[in-house]
């Protein structure tokens, strides 16, 4: 394996659990906004519902976003090193380091 291939890998797997994390922490914080609000139902709990229903289906949407670029990010990265372009290093070249 070449090393710009180990170095994809690794910071693609980096951003995939970083992800991932996102994703429970999110979800866990969905849970309990979820729970407290069921607790406090009131004459305007559709309303709510529906603003939480709101609110949890793009919240959805970003963590899927998040999910799927982080894996077309590290499989583009891995097929560019495959073909001996080193994105790392095109980046260092431009940023002038």
């Amino acid at each position: 394996m070449q090393l710009s291939t180990v170095v994809g890998f690794i910071i693609g797997f980096l951003f995939g659990m970083s992800t991932i994390t996102t994703l429970l922490g999110l979800l866990g914080n969905i849970l309990i906004e979820v729970e407290e609000t069921l607790r406090d139902i009131s004459a305007v709990s559709t309303l709510v519902l529906l603003v939480i229903a709101v609110i949890l289906i793009v919240k959805i949407r970003a963590i899927a976003g998040l999910v799927a670029g982080a894996i077309v990010g590290a499989v583009l990265n891995l097929i560019l090193a495959q073909n001996g372009i080193n994105v790392l290093e095109l980046i260092k070249s431009a940023l002038g380091f």
